[in-house]
């Protein structure tokens, strides 16, 4: 076949402009991402610096090294290690997140492209451009093994931004009694009473604008038992920043929540009992006060008799000696009627009308005498009564005054119960609230 010159020489320029710009391209490649070449069993041909500072090598620390040293051992030994390399010697380019090991033996993540460069049917080398993904891996790792972490100890729950289960993990069924065919597909309401969306009418609503809901919530299993759940409910945005789900992390915490509430009815028991012990023992004091006032007057009244009963000793002994004079001067009396009466004898018929008036005297005297006598008597009786009644009255009055030192002291005990009491009432009022 007859080809025209000019033919073969637009040939031959088309071929030199497209090997221009490929090689334009590959060198464009070289200055703006990391890129490095192998040949097709994995040796290193060339790396340029933007790689080379991703791993902290120099230019001679990796020419001729194989690819296996920029992996850590344990993924040089793994089948898929093996079938990269083989896959890449028969031309099959791949693509991926690979993990690799820097010059320190620190961890890195490159987001690369391996593609073999295809000469006469021959796989001639092996071109490797990548981008540096660390940063973005390792937060990913950490928000997996975040999210793993919460899924391990929360029972966790998604909704639909309308309530509807979409999934839940093995803690939340558990706690709920469910299988999780049985809630999938199933409104929030089920877990509810009826108190609840009474309650909270835009609840949902709420949580589609993106306002987290959290708190302590009161929810029922699968048997209507009672179940406390400290929890979150977190609205998920999408790239349009437009809520498409809503993930509830809660923990279980209804043991929890019955000893407080067990804690606090004991509480207010202990309060009831505290205010109750305050009444009586102010009552207490009340009586305690009047029999102090009653004492006292006792005492007053007891000390009255007594000074009383002294007067009547004062006035039994001037009594005495009034009796004493009286007999003093009965008995004279009687000595002077017996003179008489010895003197009229003596006179005869003269003096018989005298001796008359002298025995009368004499007997008077003697009546006198008598009686005073007897008197005498009663006063001495009278006197050992009143010695009597005032021991006894001294011994009422010990008592007395012991009686009233004793509700002195009830009444102090009695105050101290009252402040005690109140301090018990106050504290317990304050764990009940």
């Amino acid at each position: 076949m007859f080809v025209s010159k000019s033919f073969h020489n637009k040939t031959v320029s088309d071929l030199k402009e497209q090997a221009a710009s490929v090689s334009a391209f590959r060198d464009s490649l070289k200055r703006t991402v990391p890129y490095i070449e192998f040949t097709p069993t994995g040796s290193v041909l060339y790396a340029n610096d933007l790689l080379l500072n991703t791993f902290g090598y120099q230019l001679d620390e990796v020419i001729d090294k194989h690819h296996s040293e920029l992996c850590f051992p344990e993924d040089v030994e793994k089948r898929e290690y093996k079938d990269l390399w083989q896959s890449l010697a028969k031309g099959a380019p791949t693509n991926g997140t690979f993990i690799r090991k820097d010059k320190a033996g620190n961890a890195v993540w490159l987001e690369a492209t391996y593609f073999p460069i295809v000469k006469n049917g021959k796989v001639e080398s092996v071109a490797k451009v990548a981008s540096d993904v660390t940063a973005e891996q390792t937060e990913l790792e950490r928000n997996q093994a975040l999210l793993k972490a919460l899924d391990k100890s929360l029972a966790v729950i998604d909704f639909s931004p309308d309530g509807t289960v979409l999934r839940a993990n093995k803690n939340f069924l558990s706690c709920f009694g469910y299988t999780l065919n049985e809630v999938v597909g199933q409104h929030h309401r089920q877990f509810c009473d009826e108190e609840f969306y009474r309650d909270n009418p835009n609840f949902w609503k709420d949580l589609t604008t993106g306002k987290i809901q959290s708190g302590l919530f009161k929810r029922k299993d699968k048997h209507g038992r009672t179940i406390w759940l400290e929890a979150t409910y977190n609205p998920i945005y999408n790239h349009a920043n437009q809520v498409v789900k809503i993930i509830k992390l809660a923990s279980n915490i209804t043991e929890r929540v019955e000893k407080a509430m067990k804690v606090q009815e004991a509480a207010l028991i202990a309060c009831n009992t505290a205010q109750e012990t305050v009444n009586i023992s102010q009552k207490g004091k009340e009586r305690v006060e009047i029999l102090l006032s009653n004492s006292e007057d006792i005492n007053g009244s007891v000390q009255g008799v007594g000074s009383l009963i002294a007067q009547l000793n004062e006035q039994a002994k001037n009594v005495n000696a009034i009796v004493s004079t009286i007999t003093a001067i009965a008995e004279q009396t009687n000595l002077l009627a017996l003179n008489a009466a010895i003197e009229a004898a003596r006179a005869g018929d003269q003096g018989r009308g005298f001796a008359v008036v002298a025995d009368e005297v004499r007997q008077l005297a003697a009546r006198t005498s008598q009686s005073t006598a007897e008197i005498a008597e009663v006063i001495a009786k009278n006197s050992t009564i009143t010695q009597s009644i005032d021991t006894h009255i001294q011994a009422a009055l010990e008592k007395t005054n012991y009686g009233e030192t004793q509700a002195i002291e009830i009444k102090a005990v009695i105050d101290e119960i009252v402040l005690e009491a109140n301090l018990v009432s106050e504290s317990v009022r304050g764990l009940s609230l």
